[in-house]
């Protein structure tokens, strides 16, 4: 897998995986709750926010974004991979790039947050080093503190 900043003309793609993975959660989709994903290359702008895709041949196969929340805190967002690449390590791999990329860009915390039902994100996140730190009824709030510079990695950004 290759993993890079989105271009414009994989805007389409990336936001069709990332719906799906919805549908198949949730079973339908609202796509009003999602505003950033209607125009990927205009909510991601690439100093601030950054959207990446991982590819393969067949094209996109997983998604990963960090989006600005302060001096040196980025929180993670639309991690998505499809469905018949799941359990290859991809997600892990997008993740490891995206620390790796908020290290670079001089951040010291990742946030994310994820549905409390999504059990095996859950615990994705809490083998990645993530920590819960608040929780509510549908939704758990993680954070990871970073430490170390970012490592040297083999994909392209």
């Amino acid at each position: 897998m290759d993993i890079s900043r989105i271009i414009p003309e994989e805007c389409e793609q990336a936001k069709n995986l990332i719906l799906e993975g919805f549908r198949e959660r949730f079973g339908w989709i609202d796509e009003t709750l999602n505003p950033d994903i209607k125009d990927i290359a205009a909510s991601y702008d690439g100093v601030d926010n950054h959207f990446f895709v991982g590819t393969d041949q067949k094209g996109i196969i997983c998604t990963g974004a960090l989006k600005r929340q302060g001096v040196s805190i980025y929180e993670i967002v639309r991690m998505s991979v499809r469905s018949d690449m799941r359990s290859k390590g991809l997600g892990r791999t997008m993740l490891q790039h995206l620390e790796d990329t908020a290290k670079s860009l001089k951040a010291v915390k990742l946030i994310l947050e994820t549905n409390r039902a999504w059990e095996d994100a859950v615990g994705f996140y809490m083998r990645s080093g993530f920590v819960i730190i608040r929780e509510n009824e549908n939704r758990y709030y993680f954070e990871k503190i970073l430490t170390g510079s970012s490592r040297t990695s083999s994909v392209s950004s």
